[in-house]
C-alpha cells in the first residue's frame, strides 16, 4: 500500500505540474497513461470507502465521474498551455495578454459549470448525504497525496 501511494504521490505531483519540466519528460506516454489509470482506481476505492458506495452506484457513478474528471483535466491542459503560449511570445499585445489572464481568472468557473452539470446526473445514482461529503472525500484524497509526498521528501534541507 505504501508503494502503492508513492507511486501515485509522484503522478499527482507530475499532473498538478509542482515537479520540475524535465520530471515530466521523462514519463512516456503509455507510462503517463498507465499511473493516471492506477491513480483513477485508487481514488475509486477511496471514494468508495468514503462514500460507503453500493456495488450498483459505483457501476452507475463512476463513469460519469471520470467523465467529469476528464472534462475539468481538459480544461486546466487548454488554460495552462494558453497561459504558457501567450507568456512565452515576446511580441503580445496587450489585448492578447488581457484575454489570456481573463481565461486563465475565468477556469475555475468554467471548472464549477462543468461540476454542476454532472451534480444534476450525481443526484440520480447518490444520496443526498452522499453528495455532500464528496467534495470533503475529494479534498481529503488530495490531502492524503500531498502529505504522503511531504513524508517521501522528508524533512527539508537547505
Amino acid at each position: 500500500m505504501k508503494h502503492k501511494l508513492t507511486l501515485l504521490t509522484l503522478l499527482f505531483i507530475s499532473i498538478l505540474g509542482s515537479a520540475p519540466a524535465y520530471a515530466q519528460k521523462q514519463l512516456s506516454d503509455t507510462d503517463r497513461q498507465r499511473w493516471l489509470s492506477e491513480l483513477r482506481t485508487y481514488k475509486h476505492e477511496y471514494l468508495t470507502k468514503e462514500l460507503s458506495l453500493t456495488k450498483e452506484q459505483q457501476r452507475d457513478f463512476f463513469p460519469l465521474y471520470d467523465k467529469m474528471e476528464d472534462e475539468v483535466e481538459r480544461i486546466n491542459t487548454e488554460t495552462r498551455q494558453l497561459e504558457t503560449t501567450a507568456s512565452d511570445k515576446t511580441d503580445a499585445s496587450e489585448l492578447e495578454l488581457e484575454n489570456a489572464a481573463r481565461t486563465v481568472f475565468e477556469q475555475k468557473r468554467a471548472e464549477g459549470q462543468v461540476e454542476m452539470t454532472y451534480f444534476e446526473k450525481f443526484k440520480e445514482i447518490l444520496s443526498p448525504r452522499q453528495l455532500l461529503r464528496l467534495k470533503n472525500a475529494e479534498r481529503k484524497f488530495t490531502q492524503q497525496l500531498v502529505k504522503h509526498h511531504r513524508r517521501m521528501k522528508g524533512p527539508k534541507q537547505n
